[in-house]
């Protein structure tokens, strides 16, 4: 190998690394976008297949993630990494919001009811075949209070255990015509 072959192949290694360098820092990832500083376009995350692209000029279309020019970067795997975390996150945090929703409503729903007659609702519901969602209403209500145990529900409702839905919504115009009066 020549002195000018090293130096032709050096030269190349040099603008090789200046080039990528300017690549990847071309590209800044923020939260759930990614700026390209090179075209001024923004790349925004819409779901895990889908980014808007907002070009400098304002338009802007959507554009699968994986056509993306940052597509194979370990940022944007970080980046989505982060979205699904926080999507779980988001999703954990509206069931439980609505959990609690349901539990408050059966609660003033049934806050006129002493412990026996809400046993005794569930009774006569129960042998007239009331509505699975309105008898599992009130044994959900009963467990809460602490009167039976959610083992017995399923027991109590005759149906199988992986039925029991402590979380159920049963929505009646009146409290008297959900008990049965």
């Amino acid at each position: 190998m020549t002195v000018r072959n090293i130096l032709i192949f050096t030269s190349a290694v040099f603008l090789f690394a200046a080039c990528s360098g300017e690549n990847e820092d071309r590209y800044q990832f923020e939260g759930e976008s990614v700026l390209d500083t090179e075209t001024g376009d923004e790349y925004i995350l819409e779901n895990p297949d889908t980014m808007t692209v907002v070009h400098i000029d304002g338009t802007s279309e959507p554009i699968t993630v994986s056509s993306t020019p940052f597509a194979e970067s370990e940022e944007l795997n970080q980046m989505m990494e982060k979205y699904r975390a926080n999507m779980e996150k988001r999703k954990e945090e509206l069931l439980a919001k609505e959990k609690a929703r349901i539990k408050n409503e059966r609660e003033e729903r049934y806050a006129d009811f002493s412990d026996e007659e809400l046993e005794e609702e569930f009774r006569k519901l129960h042998e007239n075949d009331a509505p699975f969602e309105q008898q599992m209403d009130i044994v959900a209500e009963l467990v809460n209070r602490e009167v039976i145990l959610e083992i017995d529900a399923a027991e109590l409702l005759e149906i199988d255990p992986k039925d029991v839905d402590m979380d159920v919504e049963w929505e009646s115009t009146s409290t008297s015509d959900q008990a049965g009066q």
